[in-house]
């Protein structure tokens, strides 16, 4: 059955690519559905697999192939090429390398390759989201697609805390802390596009979805950094240029946190009366946890394999000589910090990469952003850095950044990143901005020549 589903997802691919150059006025909502996709990855079970191992304790359980892959390589052919060569190329394959080469020293190469195969086709959605952004309507729509899974999240989640009485409100992930982070990587950018000047209502509805879901996870780390990572956006959204909106929404801002504490501690309480009776006092795992990745790394530098994790640590001992109590759970759970887990995984040379990979994005998004202070892309690009940072705190708390429902949301930000720093020079002197419109679609926007396309994107709903 699975052989004839991933027949039938490749078979489509062509013809929704030649579907999509007749008809490029349509494509937006395309890229909409692409920005909405990896929150029902889990839920529609939207993988399929070339190779699959589902007893394998790692992170990746196979070669995969999605349904995100299928729309991304059909948007790629239907898109014309834009002509400037992706700009974060070398430190993906920097790292996409390491974890190729983290076979040598693994105990089944075959599933250290998962890891590399998952990293190539993270890497292919950040090409095409970049090379789609030089159609200033794309950017605007692929948001609109991911705040639509944010607030369709935000509705499962306020239903499994209300009607089943979750206390942690996982969505429709397969935990909470997961879309705990995905929340990140949505919210805090479009909060600073909303800082910036109207959107449209569902792009405005994203931001109280992000922070009812930060709420309803019962998540701290999730609730504390997503307050900071507003606060940082307002700060550096200010420093751009003080306005009577945003003086309007630092008030709204201060009498909303008069609401949002007291029920964030309710839920926390909850939380942790249902945990009390299971915790040990005088027990830390996660210091049990890396514990044993800093023996992982003590014994080999060069990592124990990617997607290894689990396996090593129980099959060395490593577990057992850091003190991780014996159970079903902590004994297949992995270190709850990325930076531990890729450095056991893939070594220093791992973490090197691991980090340039993070970093380069990051820095690219902050700078370019504050480069255009009169331009609303320049909103974009500092919200989608301090998004980036936020999700890099938060690995020192989680591993799930190794998952792909949180790499396709991390590609589909860089991706965003790249295209839009592209657009506006920051690798060039000039621009090279492009509209697929077709002569029918141009004549019915009617956009003012005073009034970009991607202003009038923001506030056109869809």
């Amino acid at each position: 059955m699975k052989w004839i589903g991933l027949a039938i997802l490749l078979a489509a691919i062509a013809p929704l690519a030649n579907w999509l150059r007749q008809n490029p006025e349509k494509s937006p909502v395309f890229w909409s559905i692409l920005g909405f996709l990896p929150f029902a990855l889990s839920f529609l079970h939207l993988n399929m697999a070339f190779i699959s191992w589902l007893s394998w304790p790692g992170h990746v359980k196979g070669a995969e192939f999605s349904v995100v892959d299928a729309l991304a390589i059909a948007l790629y052919l239907s898109t014309p090429r834009s002509g400037h060569p992706f700009p974060f190329r070398l430190a993906f394959g920097f790292y996409i390398l390491v974890t190729v080469l983290s076979c040598v020293s693994s105990a089944e190469p075959t599933a250290a390759l998962f890891y590399s195969w998952q990293l190539c086709r993270i890497f292919f959605v950040c090409v095409v989201v970049a090379q789609g952004c030089a159609d200033q309507r794309v950017p605007i729509a692929i948001l609109k697609g991911m705040a639509a899974g944010l607030i369709f999240e935000a509705i499962i989640a306020t239903w499994q805390r209300l009607a089943l009485g979750v206390v942690q409100a996982p969505g429709t992930m397969y935990q909470q802390n997961l879309l705990g982070m995905i929340v990140h990587f949505v919210d805090i950018p479009v909060f600073a596009l909303l800082l910036s000047g109207p959107l449209s209502r569902l792009l405005t509805g994203a931001v109280p979805a992000g922070l009812a879901l930060s709420v309803l996870t019962g998540s701290r780390a999730t609730l504390a950094l997503s307050l900071v990572g507003y606060a940082l956006t307002f700060l550096l959204s200010s420093l751009r240029g003080w306005t009577p909106r945003k003086r309007k929404f630092l008030f709204s801002g201060l009498a909303a946190l008069i609401v949002i504490v007291p029920v964030a501690l309710l839920s926390l309480d909850k939380r942790f009366e249902s945990q009390a009776d299971s915790i040990a006092i005088d027990y830390d795992e996660r210091a049990a946890f890396e514990k044993s990745a800093q023996l992982m790394l003590s014994d080999n530098p060069l990592g124990q394999g990617a997607n290894h994790y689990v396996i090593a640590a129980n099959l060395g001992g490593y577990n057992q000589r850091a003190g991780v109590a014996w159970s079903t759970t902590s004994e297949g759970a992995h270190v709850h910090n990325v930076y531990f887990l890729v450095a056991a995984e893939t070594g220093y040379a791992g973490l090197i990469a691991f980090l340039i990979l993070l970093l380069r994005p990051f820095l690219v998004a902050m700078l370019c952003g504050s480069a255009h202070p009169g331009d609303r892309r320049g909103d974009l690009l500092i919200g989608l850095g301090v998004a980036l940072l936020t999700i890099y705190v938060h690995n020192f708390f989680e591993w799930i950044f190794v998952l792909e429902e949180t790499q396709y949301m991390f590609a589909i930000d860089v991706g965003l990143i790249a295209g839009l720093a592209t657009e506006l020079g920051y690798w060039s002197r000039s621009t090279s901005t492009v509209h697929y419109l077709s002569k029918a679609s141009r004549g019915s926007d009617r956009i003012e020549p005073t009034r970009s396309l991607y202003d009038h994107q923001l506030v056109n709903e869809p």
